[in-house]
């Protein structure tokens, strides 16, 4: 008797395959143990985001696109939290006063060289709430909240150090279920689903909030990449053909399609 196959993905997948004979099942989990919420130390997370950085620095449709949506709410005086090597802070130079807030010694030492040219101040240091009020019209972090332990402080710190009128700009990586062990080794304490993130905006006294998931195709190669195989996703031929072939995709249909899910979430709130 010939040999069938047959497979069903209900919640994971059982595969079954057989012939009249005999039946096998095989399941293949979709869902994967949680990993536990234990981001380096800073000075290992340090080690580690060196090489990302510079991984992400080649990614120059990826950039230009979280540039574009973000752009509209960037002006004035301008406090951009955990700047890193720089990688948008010339940008942000040119849209206004900078303050470019970066805690890593090694990566504070590449952005002032970065921004030698410029009338940006780079200070080495974290978010601490020494920030004199109403101080900044427009406060960026882009994949930083995500860093730092008690988010909802930051928060707060955050809307305290904005003028009224001015914007806070998030970006963070979404949906716990993507978070790897690369999470964990860059310092990643959680990852965020929109609600729960708008939760601890407006808690924080935010009250004109927007919020939106970016990347959609972004959340299943992470999911493969990361979780499954346990790569680095920002690293190698793939990160490149992804940054080329489908960024500039994905960015077109996204001017028009809000997605469900994304890899990123991008929060823009506004105070009163």
């Amino acid at each position: 008797m010939p040999c069938t196959a047959s497979f069903v993905i209900p919640g994971s997948a059982t595969a079954f395959v057989g012939g009249s004979d005999a039946v096998i099942a095989v399941r293949i989990p979709f869902r994967r143990a949680p990993l536990q919420r234990t981001p380096a130390a800073f000075d290992v997370a340090d080690h580690e985001l060196l090489e990302v950085l510079e991984d992400l620095e080649q990614a120059k449709n990826y950039s230009a696109w979280i540039l574009e949506m973000i752009a509209p709410h960037i002006s004035g005086r301008i406090l951009e939290v955990g700047a890193g090597r720089g990688t948008y802070s010339t940008y942000f130079a040119d849209r206004g006063h900078l303050t470019a807030l970066e805690p890593s010694e090694a990566h504070s030492a590449a952005l002032r060289e970065r921004l030698k040219h410029s009338n940006a101040v780079v200070i080495t240091a974290q978010l601490d709430g020494t920030a004199a009020p109403g101080s900044y019209d427009t406060v960026v972090l882009l994949n930083v909240l995500e860093h730092i332990a008690d988010d909802h402080r930051a928060l707060g710190d955050i809307y305290e150090a904005l003028a009224p009128g001015g914007k806070m700009v998030l970006w963070v990586p979404a949906f716990e279920v993507l978070y790897g062990k690369f999470d964990q080794r860059i310092g990643h304490y959680r990852r965020y689903k929109r609600n729960q993130l708008l939760a601890l905006v407006h808690k924080v006294g935010f009250q004109q909030v927007t919020a939106r998931y970016t990347n959609m195709p972004g959340f299943v190669a992470w999911w493969l990449v990361v979780r499954l195989l346990g790569r680095t996703p920002t690293a190698g031929r793939l990160a490149s053909i992804y940054d080329r072939a489908f960024i500039p995709v994905i960015s077109r249909v996204e001017r028009f399609v809000r997605p469900p899910v994304g890899q990123s979430l991008l929060v823009v709130a506004q105070r009163s």
